[in-house]
């Protein structure tokens, strides 16, 4: 029976049919926008609103053609990569073995985020130690994982990140009825495109933990895939019929990227907005173990101490779905990567997903190692892997234009997808370079 799927019509067909862009959601609103964006703005004030809605924005155009190159060949990310002409070493391409050490590299963020888990589940319940903490953390997260609960447990964590981030939008706009108020002046200085060389580190942090990060792009075409929007299109055959699904899809694609970036611009417009008028007045930089602690400020300051729970539960909500969807792909991305290098235990459709579940315990029983060695700088961790997020923007974004100009005429994106693509790379590009050049000079 035939997997191909007419694609659906109307604005309703297509918002009943997006999907993988709310599993990356999960992932998305995460560390970035609650440690790291929140961070930037009480470090700097308001004046790097416009490099917040760069960093949610420009990636659209990454995660867009990256979705097309799953949808025309039935992809994987690796999949995608190892197609790139060069240099094999092990019979995989250069640009694989780049972009799949950029993504493990970004495990520093990660044992940040399970250290920063541990930390607010002590200041909750402070009768064990974050240690402690973070041992049962893994225990619960590799037993959901290994049983084969994750998906059913990402929905309602996705329902339960989705309510807290309303009720952050929520604070916003109690905050105007605040000491803490934001003035008209304050949010246009946002918009004057300066780089504020105090905050050049986080910056940096900001491109590459906010909106779909690297490490998200990474993941998006293996949700994809498990959506089925490559079956439903189906195998070129060079008709009319299968042009017609696959633009068809393709709609259902750029949609479903489209509500990702618009859920992430929203939120972390939000939190940087709470983080420049309650934080950076307060004076408080959050780091450490109690880091979660401290971000709390942005709601016990606009809707009073009793909120003080209400943001606890919706930040555990919000760093533990992190923490199962990156152990989640990151076995899956391991699994296709050894594949590709002919592994044994790998082989075949069976052997895939058995190394997938051993790595998705595998992985995270790393990530514990590390925490429990260095538990005292979780925030700090967060903020390296962050950096390495961005860093690994630059091979992937030249990865996929490469891709994207070798499509045949009739099977590329626009001309303008492709200009916003060129442009996504270049502030990719240049935000680093300037960045990374402020904080050389002392700046950050």
């Amino acid at each position: 029976m035939s997997a191909e799927r007419p694609p659906p019509r109307g604005l309703w067909g297509l918002l009943r049919n997006i999907g993988p862009g709310v599993v990356v959601s999960g992932s998305v609103v995460g560390s970035g926008e609650l440690l790291v964006t929140t961070r930037m703005g009480a470090e700097v004030g308001f004046v790097f609103l416009w490099g917040v809605i760069l960093a949610c924005v420009i990636k659209f155009f990454i995660q867009l053609e990256l979705g097309r190159q799953c949808l025309l060949h039935d992809d994987t990310t690796i999949d995608a990569l190892d197609r790139l002409p060069g240099f094999r070493p092990g019979g995989v391409s250069l640009a694989t073995w780049i972009c799949v050490a950029g993504y493990f590299s970004v495990f520093i963020a990660v044992i940040g985020i399970l250290g920063s888990v541990a930390g607010l589940l002590q200041t909750v319940l402070p009768v064990l130690s974050h240690q402690v903490w973070a041992v049962l953390v893994f225990v619960v997260l590799t037993l959901l994982l290994w049983r084969g609960l994750y998906q059913d447990l990402e929905k309602m964590v996705t329902v339960l990140v989705a309510t807290f981030s309303t009720i952050v939008i929520g604070c916003l706009i109690v905050l105007q009825t605040t000491p803490h108020a934001m003035s008209a002046a304050e949010l246009a200085s946002g918009f004057r495109f300066e780089m504020p060389a105090e905050g050049a580190f986080v910056a940096l942090a900001v491109m590459g933990s906010v909106g779909a990060t690297a490490v998200e792009l990474f993941m998006y075409p293996y949700w994809v895939r498990e959506k089925g929007y490559p079956r439903f299109v189906g195998p070129d055959d060079g008709t009319p019929e299968w042009r017609a699904r696959y633009r068809g899809w393709m709609r259902v694609l750029a949609t479903d990227a489209g509500v990702c970036t618009a859920i992430a611009l929203a939120i972390t417009c939000a939190y940087y907005l709470l983080g420049a008028s309650v934080l950076s007045r307060l004076q408080v930089l959050p780091a450490g173990i109690d880091v979660a602690d401290q971000v709390s400020l942005i709601f016990t300051e606009t809707l009073g101490p009793a909120a003080k729970a209400v943001f606890m539960f919706g930040a555990f909500c919000t760093l533990f779905s992190t923490l199962l969807v990156f152990a989640a792909s990151s076995g899956r991305i391991g699994a296709d990567f050894l594949q590709r290098l002919k592994l044994p235990a790998a082989a075949g459709e069976t052997g895939r997903m058995r190394v997938a579940r051993a790595l998705q315990v595998a992985f995270p029983a790393f990530w514990l190692c590390v925490i429990l060695v260095k538990s005292d700088t979780p925030f700090l961790l967060v903020l390296l892997g962050a950096n390495a997020n961005n860093l690994l923007l630059i091979p992937l974004a030249f990865g996929v234009l490469h891709l994207a100009m070798r499509e045949a005429p009739d099977r590329r994106m626009s001309m303008w997808l492709e200009l916003g693509l060129l442009a996504s790379l270049w502030a990719i590009v240049n935000f680093t370079a300037v960045n990374l050049y402020l904080k050389w000079t002392g700046g950050g």
